[in-house]
């Protein structure tokens, strides 16, 4: 009996040894996976939510390396931002941005942009890297339009704390080139080239509630939105004058510009030349 009593014990510890260690591994492997899904959750503050998962998934350190590609690029801006900034608090403005950030941001989310950058009032957001997206000048016009239509909203309660404040949006398409830009330490992913400049022009001669494009991406979009044509437009660094475009609507969606009178656009697309993009 005093054999089996002690071969019982052994293997009762043994046993509860294998048990514990079993134990402590799938509790370090739950920690890991909890640790991972943290980790995740933080990547996604810092980085557009497609970047980040593209980071995770692959181990192809090529992955962000330059590379050329068509996209669609939307530049946003505040309107009346500087004033404002010269005569409101600090913390008045700081308030301001979270707020008007945080409702753009689910919808830049809502549309599985990459957002480049934000600074002070201003946004760089870009379509179709790292993730390949078909309609990307679609999807850009109806991000601009639902950003645009919610800043609208936003405005009255500024209006009523006397801030005159408003957004101009720039879209564009064309090539670009990607990947990360920075040096060792420090490195965004981003696109460069003419599209990028181009989008940014156009944003910084916007007026509030515009968003101007071109005939190239407006001819992408056309049976989507209801647009004008305003004049052309000498752009600093451009040595040609670029035809433009606001973009008033969905064509399905009617609201207070309708009163606008827009020209057609497959009447309008074929007498005009196309820009140099």
């Amino acid at each position: 009996m005093t054999g089996l009593t002690t071969a019982t014990n052994v293997l009762e510890n043994n046993s509860l040894s294998s048990s514990e260690d079993w134990s402590h591994t799938l509790t370090k492997k739950v920690g890991l996976q909890l640790d991972h899904s943290e980790g995740i959750n933080r990547l996604k503050r810092f980085l557009s939510p497609q970047l980040a998962e593209t980071v995770l998934k692959c181990n192809d350190t090529d992955l962000f390396k330059c590379h050329r590609r068509e996209i669609t690029a939307a530049f946003l801006d505040l309107r009346g931002y500087t004033a404002f900034t010269d005569r409101a608090e600090p913390e008045e403005v700081m308030e301001l941005l979270r707020h008007y950030y945080a409702v753009a941001g689910k919808v830049i989310s809502k549309f599985e942009a990459t957002l480049e950058y934000f600074a002070g009032d201003g946004m760089m957001i870009f379509f179709n890297d790292p993730v390949p997206c078909e309609n990307h000048a679609e999807k850009a016009v109806r991000l601009g339009i639902e950003i645009r239509d919610k800043v609208k909203e936003l405005r009255v309660g500024w209006l009523k704390k006397s801030y005159n404040l408003d957004l101009g949006i720039g879209l564009a398409t064309g090539d670009a080139a990607v990947g990360n830009i920075g040096f060792e330490d420090r490195m965004s992913y981003g696109a460069v080239g003419k599209v990028i400049n181009l989008a940014a022009r156009l944003c910084g001669v916007a007026k509030g509630g515009q968003i101007l494009t071109t005939q190239k991406t407006l001819s992408k979009v056309e049976n989507l939105v209801e647009a004008e044509r305003i004049e052309e437009l000498n752009l600093k660094g451009f040595d040609r004058a670029v035809s433009a475009f606001n973009i008033l609507n969905l064509k399905h969606q009617p609201d207070s510009l309708k009163h606008v009178r827009s020209i057609p656009i497959p009447q309008l697309l074929p007498r005009l030349a196309a820009p140099r993009l």
